[in-house]
């Protein structure tokens, strides 16, 4: 589980392979530096989206 948090707030939660989820963590964070980026192993309710796999953003972690 991949988790973008503005302060407090929850803005954005994505599902991924933990492999992607820490290569886009690695990645966007120092991109992002306002956001906090997180990966947990727990699963959510239901309502994550699967981590892009054709934004914009995406191809910068593909290393």
């Amino acid at each position: 589980m991949v988790r973008i948090w503005l302060g407090d707030h929850l803005i954005a939660e994505y599902v991924a392979e933990p492999d992607r989820a820490s290569r886009y963590q690695r990645v966007m964070t120092p991109k992002f530096t306002g956001l906090r980026i997180t990966v947990d192993n727990a699963a959510g309710p239901g309502s994550a989206s699967e981590l892009p796999r054709s934004e914009q953003l995406w191809p910068l972690t593909v290393q």
